[in-house]
């Protein structure tokens, strides 16, 4: 899948391709549910780093009972 946003808009928005993909795929992850490292996947970076982009944005991370037992059956 493409997305454009047009460079007069983005300009006007005050944001560049990244932070407009960044926007993206924090939007996707609060609205959709998907795992952080899927959100990730669309920006090319680590989970936890998108989990910094999501704080940048003033936002908290999506994270559940079933996250947390994932977390502990990895010790």
């Amino acid at each position: 899948m493409k997305i454009t946003l047009d460079d007069e808009i983005a300009s006007q928005c005050g944001i560049d391709a990244k932070e407009a993909l960044e926007l993206l795929a924090v939007a996707i992850y609060k609205a959709k549910g998907i795992h952080g490292t899927m959100a990730g996947k669309i920006l090319g970076i680590s989970e936890p780093e998108f989990h910094s982009v999501v704080a940048k944005q003033g936002l908290t991370v999506n994270y559940d009972v079933a996250d947390f037992l994932d977390d502990i059956g990895e010790l």
